[in-house]
Order: structure tokens, then sequence, then C-alpha cells
């Protein structure tokens, strides 16, 4: 039996801790949030803890999962890895590559587990997609092209999804397409050209992050995407 802590119990956290607790050899032991932990530990039987700190050193937890805030992940993966707990960390890593490169190295250092919730390179469709540029079946990929469309109404409050400080904006939400794309494309691009802003939600109603995002990616060998 695996026990899991589980950093930031909002949508995702909740979502995740449900989700495990469901599965055979998995169960949710602790949870740290402090606006919303004790609802979901009392759903699932959990205990709800007192701090960061009492989560990632309890005898109780195998492995942390982490959904804060984008900009909050830092500190509790870096902490996990310390001690010695193996951590799963929502998408993005961080808003930063310093951060990201910090968190990592902890983790290796420490010679625990990492892994980010990238699921786009789980899915049937994309491993046979993978599977079929691997064999040559579809000769050289030259071009890959993915969009993610959506129209986003006003809401009752401005989410800290919203805020670029706190969650960095359309390019940390979709972090999904251009994980793929270098998945498919089989490593990191060379060049990256990125133009955007915010269109048609502007106003304190609506944070100040871009509703619009284009990036071109240069890969080696003159494939493009």
């Amino acid at each position: 039996m695996v026990k899991y802590g589980v950093v930031g119990a909002g949508y995702f956290g909740a979502e995740l801790a449900r989700y495990m607790q469901k599965n055979d050899g998995a169960e949710i032991t602790l949870l740290y949030d402090p606006d919303n932990a004790e609802a979901i530990a009392e759903e699932l039987g959990a205990k709800v803890a007192s701090s960061l700190d009492e989560l990632v050193s309890s005898d109780e937890v195998d492995c942390v999962i982490v959904a804060t805030p984008n900009n909050l992940h830092k500190e509790p993966v870096i902490k996990a890895a310390q001690h010695g707990k193996n951590v799963f960390c929502e998408k993005p890593i961080a808003l930063s590559y310093q951060d990201c490169r910090e968190m990592v190295d902890a983790c290796k250092e420490n010679n625990v587990t990492f892994m980010a919730g990238h699921i786009m390179n789980f899915f049937n469709g994309v491993h046979h997609a993978k599977e079929l540029i691997n064999q040559g079946v579809i000769g050289d990929v030259l071009y890959c092209h993915t969009a993610r469309n959506g129209w986003e109404e006003q809401q009752p409050s401005v989410s800290w999804k919203k805020i670029r400080e706190k969650s960095g904006g359309h390019l940390y939400h979709h972090i999904h397409e251009l994980d793929c794309v270098q998945f498919l494309m089989g490593g990191m691009p060379e060049t990256v050209t990125m133009t955007g802003g915010n269109v048609a939600h502007e106003g304190e109603h609506f944070g100040d992050e871009d509703d619009m995002i284009f990036v071109n990616m240069e890969f080696s060998n003159k494939r493009f995407a």
C-alpha cells in the first residue's frame, strides 16, 4: 500500500485525491490546505496536516501530490524530496526555468521519483501516432500543428488562474500542447518564437492574463511546429 499526502486540495487536488483513493494499493492519508483540506479529508477518511512540514515529514506519507497554485509548487516539491518522498507535481512544474531546475535537482539529489502532471503522452491516440512515426510508416514528420480554442465568460470572482503572477498565463495553462508536440517531434526545439495578447478579456473582472497566444517552434533538420 502506497500512502499519499496531498498538498493543495482545491479542484485538481481534490480530484486527484478522490481518484487515487479508488485505486487498489493507494491510500490518501494526509492533506494540507488551509482553506480546503477539512472537507476533502472528511470525505476520504484522511487526516488534515497542520503544516506543510508536518505532511512531508510524516511516516504516514510515502509520496506527495502537489496541486497548489502554479506559483506555489517549488517549496512543497523540494521539501518532500528532502524528506525522501516521491513527488507528483501538477503542471506546470514552475513558472521559471530556475525554479524547475532546483526542483528537479532536489529530487535527483535525494534519489526520489519526480513526475509532472503531463497527461497527453498517455493518450492511446498520441501513443499510436508516436509508434507510426518511430516505425517510419508516415515518413519524416516535417510539421506538427496543435490548437486549443475556447471562450471564457466573466466569473463571479477572479481566480488565481487569471492572475499572471500566480498562474503564468495561458501559455502555462495549456502547456499540454507544447509537451505533446515535443514528444511527437522527438525532443526540444532549437528556436521558439511567441506572440500574443489580451484581445477580449480586459478589465477588473478578468485578471491580467493573455487570451490569445501563437507559438512557433523550429526543430533540428528543418522541422517545424
